[in-house]
């Protein structure tokens, strides 16, 4: 176990070897960790990140360089540096009690084009990098967010960086020093950036943008100080460090450090090279001000720019022709040769504006400009966009940051939705306080979306009055258990060895008074007691009367030897008296007492064995009872002890052996609780350490225990990337969409491929079932693969309609082998390059192994466009039959017939086959 600190509280977490994704037990963030390391480069990043929380982003930074240089590898460092690049604190979000970022270091350069973030990127595995990718895509809207801000703020000359109040809160002698240059720069016609004045009233999250506007609007910095603690203060810091990069793009900007009652030695080592100023020198002011007209020359006119409409001259002229045949071509689907013409212009016009759109829309596969908006994600960082946006007008700018806002709205939107629909179902269907306490907490993540707030409290309260019941039935159950088990001890025959037994009564007794008032436990006491009673009576009399018969055969015996002389007499009954207490008294007892010593050491089965030997001596009977219960008490024990130990299955079969004993029925109910808990809790295990594929399946195989259905929906898409790029020969991954059930009011369902080959970097995958019935080629003539309708419609609005942008990106263009037909001669015609195909004959007798294994049903949908169910229509192969407008098939039994059947027959079904980049 390693031990780290959280990225967005601080807290210890322990983290195991080979983990790289975890959530902190602290603030339940979800983060990336380090890969192994040793000892040593763990320390640096706990302090780098300890830095970092305490917004010390440039000392961070350096351990983070030191830890890279260490190791390249480290993709946890160069996110770290990421991090302190933009100055990323994590704060609480007040609606969500969550951590969110916030960004203490705004730049004009995106996130997504920086290389540290390539470099994180690069070196991450497949969990920290959707990770990275989640958390880059944020920090980008918040840059952006700033950026657009910061456009509508007010410009400066001078920025004065300084600290306002010292360690106890109290203003320092700087600010007052700040104020008074303030004023004298004011007057002097400049306009100063002074935060005690610029910020007041301002909320502390708007700070930032106003900073960054003024940071590089600002020519020249004013750096003051009294002590050097303050100069290296981290805000202070974070300032002039931000304007020292400015200054490095910017050399016409200055710098001036203004230092008090310190030498000026013991300023920064960073402001070394800068001309620093002593305020305690007289004409200060006179020459600051002096020093500072230099630079922002406020004497001097301001050069105005005259901006004149470009006309293009016959050179550009055919640019005009170029751009309208490439969006022709986007308008045909023609994406190659769209690209090409823009190209075309680019060549003419670098700075072309609309080429750069067209090459965009190509990218995208969108037909027209207005159909942007219609994209499955923002496209705002393709080159293409950041480039159109670039050279564009003002209205070509406005337009499509609006395609941007209104994807970002309606994807926004359509997941606030989303989440809001999965509550109310959750709320509806729920039953038990955790079910309604999980509804709230999805609520709660949307607590401004429609009346989320209102449902939050709704279901709490649900949940409460839900626990309440819970309680009740609960202890209303552990009553009952215990009323059966007294009924059953009471109800329970003596035996047939001793009549007078009433140990039974006796702990059935116990029971019931613990249970006093529940149904008619209080009666069932008295009736117990006069059982007791009852029996003890009985027992008397039959003592008594056996005296009575002992004494009677006493008489008879002396009766019987009345001959024997008066002097014998008494010699003779003192030997019977012997016998009679030998037989009666002495052995039984000495039997009894062996009897006991067994019980005492646990032998319980031979005790009973020689008590039954008694035949009802003293309390035998109830000694046999005694052993009896310390019998099952003993298995109960030992199945608590199974349980336990964590030995559920065992303790279970302990326990179904008792049949009943005790609360052993309620135990079962737990272990099988605790079976079941522990799949939950190692699912999550799975879940929280990354391995994705495991924990889904675990969670499904689970059957909806208690938010295992909602946590495999939330990692679902991962594990559909995560399986695919795991794929095996044999294996079933899902990709794409198309409808299957017939019912388009629930959307498309994920398509479901058989994978049929694996190799550099690459799965040929074919549909699991038939998806679609289409007519092999709509007219009934002589052609092959290469020229018939289906393979135009899979490669254009098949693929178009199955799969998003990015998912069209993994789909390789591939060469499709024209392969001849084993029993015929037809002509197959030339090979083709395409992204989705049929197979061939070939391929079909290849990749599947039997008729059985090619056997497939059509999906509802196939059926309902007219694809045949149970007879000799299957689906579709590339590969001509023995005519040239036949087309070789599959038959539904799975056998590949080779002769064919029409092209343009309309009830056979297809299956489409395609190559999937693993690595994309």
């Amino acid at each position: 176990m390693s031990l780290f600190k959280c990225k967005m509280c601080g807290g210890d977490l322990e983290i195991a070897e080979g983990i790289t994704i975890a959530e902190c037990e602290y603030c339940g963030t979800k983060q990336t960790f380090p890969k192994a390391m040793d000892e040593n480069l763990q320390n640096l990043f706990n302090r780098a990140n300890t830095l970092r929380i305490k917004s010390e982003f440039d000392k961070a930074e350096k351990l983070y360089e030191k830890i890279i240089q260490a190791d390249t590898t480290q993709s946890e460092a160069y996110w770290g540096l990421i991090l302190c690049k933009y100055g990323i604190e994590y704060v609480d979000d007040p609606a969500t009690f969550k951590k969110i970022p916030t960004c203490h270091r705004a730049s004009y350069d995106s996130i997504i084009a920086d290389d540290d973030y390539k470099s994180a990127l690069e070196n991450a595995d497949m969990s920290q990098r959707a990770l990275y990718e989640e958390q880059a895509k944020e920090i980008d809207r918040i840059q952006k967010d700033i950026l657009a801000l910061a456009q509508k703020e007010e410009t400066y000359d001078v920025f004065i960086c300084y600290k306002e109040t010292d360690a106890d809160g109290r203003r320092t002698q700087d600010s007052v020093i700040a104020n008074d240059i303030y004023y004298q720069l004011t007057n002097e016609g400049f306009k100063v950036f002074y935060a005690a004045i610029t910020l007041e009233g301002k909320l502390g999250s708007a700070y930032e943008p106003i900073i960054f506007a003024a940071l590089n609007s600002a020519k020249v910095m004013l750096s003051i100080g009294t002590k050097p603690e303050y100069f290296n203060a981290v805000w202070v810091k974070n300032e002039w460090s931000r304007f020292l990069k400015i200054i490095k793009k910017d050399r016409s900007n200055l710098l001036i450090p203004c230092y008090r009652d310190m030498d000026a030695y013991e300023l920064p080592e960073e402001f070394a090279h800068l001309q620093a100023q002593d305020m305690a020198k007289i004409g200060f002011i006179n020459d600051l001000v002096r020093g500072i007209k230099k630079v922002v020359k406020k004497d001097e006119p301001k050069q105005t720019t005259v901006v004149k409409e470009t006309v293009v001259q016959s050179a550009n002229a055919n640019t005009v022709s170029l751009l309208k045949r490439a969006f022709m071509f986007l308008e045909d689907g023609d994406w190659n040769s769209a690209n090409e013409y823009c190209e075309k212009v680019l060549d003419i016009d670098p700075e072309n504006a609309h080429a750069y759109l067209g090459k965009l829309m190509a990218e995208l596969h969108v037909k027209k400009q207005d159909s942007l908006k219609d994209c499955d994600e923002p496209f705002d960082s393709k080159n293409n966009y950041q480039k159109t946006i670039r050279f564009g007008d003002g209205k070509l700018k406005t337009v499509l940051i609006g395609y941007i806002e209104y994807i970002t709205t309606r994807n926004e939107n359509a997941r606030l939705e989303g989440i809001y629909n999965q509550a109310t179902s959750a709320m509806s269907s729920a039953n038990s306080s955790t079910e309604y306490e999980n509804a709230a907490n999805r609520f709660k993540t949307i607590l401004n979306y429609k009346d989320s707030e209102i449902l939050v409290a709704q279901c709490l309260e649900h949940a409460e009055k839900a626990r309440a019941e819970e309680i009740e039935r609960a202890e209303a159950s552990r009553k009952d258990d215990i009323y059966n088990s007294a009924v059953a001890l009471m109800n329970k025959p003596a035996g047939s060895i001793n009549k007078f037994v009433t140990t039974h009564y006796e702990e059935a007794i116990k029971e019931f008074q613990s249970i006093s008032g529940w149904k008619d436990a209080d009666e069932k006491v008295y009736s117990c007691q006069k059982k007791i009673e009852e029996i003890k009576a009985k027992e008397e009399a039959d003592r008594l009367r056996k005296a009575e018969i002992a004494r009677k055969e006493a008489e008879r015996i002396a009766k019987r030897n009345k001959k024997i002389t008066i002097i014998t007499t008494p010699i003779v009954c003192a030997i019977i008296a012997f016998i009679i207490i030998l037989d009666t008294v002495i052995i039984p007892n000495g039997e009894y007492n062996n009897a006991i010593a067994l019980m005492n050491d646990g032998k319980y089965t031979e005790a009973i064995s020689a008590f039954e030997a008694l035949d009802g001596y003293k309390d035998s009977t109830a000694k046999i009872n005694e052993c009896n219960t310390a019998i099952i008490d003993g298995k109960y024990n030992n199945a608590i002890a199974l349980m336990n130990d964590g030995k559920y299955t065992e303790a279970i079969s302990a326990f179904e052996a008792l049949d009943g004993y005790k609360d052993s029925t309620a135990k079962i109910n737990e272990c099988n609780t605790a079976i079941i808990d522990g799949k939950y809790n190692d699912a999550i295990l799975l879940m929280n350490s990354g391995n994705i594929v495991d924990a889904y399946e675990a969670l499904i195989a689970l059957d909806g225990y208690k938010d295992s259905t909602v946590k495999a929906i939330s990692i679902y898409d991962k594990y559909k990337i995560e399986k695919l790029k795991t794929a095996k020969v044999g294996d079933y991954v899902f990709f794409g969409a198309h409808e299957q059930d017939n019912n388009t009011s629930n959307g498309k369902e994920d398509i479901e491929w058989l994978v049929l080959e694996v190799k550099d970097g690459k799965a040929l995958v074919i549909s699991k079932y038939a998806l679609d019935c289409q007519q092999y080629n709509t007219s009934y003539t002589g052609v092959t693969w290469e020229t018939c309708t289906l393979r135009k419609w899979l490669n254009n609005d098949f693929i178009n309609s199955a799969f998003t942008a990015d998912e069209k990106a993994m789909i390789p263009t591939v060469t499709v082998s024209a392969d001849k037909n084993p029993d015929y001669s037809t002509d197959p015609g030339n090979a083709t390059q395409d992204q989705v195909f049929l197979l061939s004959i070939t391929e079909a007798n290849k990749y599947f192994s039997s008729d059985s294994a090619r056997q497939c049903k059509p999906t509802e949908y196939a059926v309902a466009n007219g694809a045949y169910v149970n007879i000799s229509k299957g689906w579709w192969l590339r590969s001509p039959g023995n005519h040239q407008n036949l087309a070789a098939y599959v038959n539904y039994d799975g056998v590949v017939r080779e002769g064919g059947d029409y092209v343009n027959i309309g009830n056979r079904a297809f299956r489409p086959a395609l190559w999937i980049d693993l690595n994309s």
